[in-house]
């Protein structure tokens, strides 16, 4: 030794991995689906760990405990070597292991895997709303149950119920792209300083609710038929009162709401509004119905076949898309007015001038 040298002794567990458990599945647990990892202990014990990580949930299949370990020892030179093994344990409520086993010791990175059992099923919900006999939410029965079957549950329908416009909302989760896209327009909105939604970019959800439409009449003259949708958790299905207006929206020179009159055309309700502006793309008109569905104008030869309309539409009038000579013609006439402006300046001033 010399003067001012340093002398290092580590500690054995300076110079080993540090070492865990990871555990998985139906445990009572806030992070049950990522996993938990634990430090790993000398002569741990599957009790140990689900001990530590607050035992299993309702749902834990207690005769599928699954241990996955690391295999230390392959043969590198075989193509089906095997590279972990797979021990499978029965667990009794109160978190004991089967005495077979009992002393069966954990072994550093062992994945402990606790599945759900096929028998279980949660509670699910739909909700049925408006002219209803008794609404409210109710418990699906079983996984074939149908809307039909829910609206006889509930009584049936009152004498005001509108069945044309009855709609199905259901949650779907979002594509990636449409998470994209929502992500891009709220980032948009905060970039240009315009009036900020309740929405941030951090909280979007992956799930959307889509007015789905039905066709109650059908499906209530014929049950359980393809048009009798099967309920999912979270529905929600809303039966309206008899309605009695058309809304006419778009390119019209009023947009208004009038009243439905069995005779009146689509063309009728469109003349209610004033007609159509210069501005319409007639062939592309659309209608929207009360129970979300929708019907287009179609062309036929030379002719516009407009859709029919039912009470509660509401009618859609959209802008014609200007090509680029459009633009320019528009942009030279806007010219020629600025110019035909100045021109009488001109003379006004002139004749003003020689006035004095």
């Amino acid at each position: 030794m010399k003067r001012e040298d340093y002398v290092f002794v580590p500690s054995i567990f300076d110079l080993t991995e540090l070492s865990t458990i990871k555990i998985q599945g139906s445990i009572n647990n806030e992070l049950a689906e990522t996993g938990i990892e634990l430090p790993y202990i000398k002569n741990m014990t599957i009790e140990d760990v689900l001990v530590k990580v607050g035992g299993l949930t309702e749902a834990a299949a207690l005769s599928k405990i699954e241990i996955v370990r690391r295999n230390r020892n392959i043969d590198p030179t075989k193509t089906n070597a095997q590279i972990s093994e797979i021990h499978e344990f029965t667990i009794s409520p109160d978190l004991k292991v089967d005495s077979k086993i009992s002393n069966f010791l954990l072994l550093p990175f062992d994945e402990i895997f606790v599945r759900s059992s096929p028998n279980y099923e949660k509670q699910t919900f739909a909700t049925i709303q408006g002219e209803i006999l008794y609404p409210g939410k109710y418990g699906i029965k079983n996984k074939e149950e149908k809307i039909s079957d829910l609206i006889t549950r509930t009584g049936g329908l009152t004498v005001q119920a509108y069945i044309k416009g009855a709609t199905l909302l259901r949650t779907v989760q979002l594509s990636e792209y449409e998470i994209e896209q929502r992500r891009k327009t709220i980032s948009d909105i905060s970039e240009n300083g315009t009036t900020k939604t309740n929405i941030e970019v951090e909280d979007i959800g992956n799930n959307k609710i889509e007015s789905i439409g039905i066709n109650l009449t059908k499906i209530l003259e014929n049950p359980g038929s393809i048009e009798d949708m099967i309920l999912q958790d979270g529905d929600i299905i809303r039966i309206p009162k008899r309605l009695e207006t058309v809304r006419i929206q778009g390119e019209v020179l009023y947009p208004t709401t009038v009243k439905f009159l069995p005779s009146n055309k689509f063309l009728d309700y469109i003349s209610k509004s004033g007609g159509f502006t210069k501005k319409s793309l007639k062939n592309k008109t659309y209608v929207l119905y009360p129970n979300g569905s929708v019907d287009r104008t179609r062309r036929f030869l030379f002719t516009n076949i407009y859709p029919k309309i039912e009470p509660g539409s509401e009618i859609i009038v959209p802008e014609k898309a200007q090509n680029t000579a459009q633009q320019l013609a528009a942009f030279q006439g806007a010219i020629g007015s600025i110019a035909s402006t100045i021109t009488v300046l001109v003379s006004i001033l002139g004749i003003l001038r020689f006035t004095n």
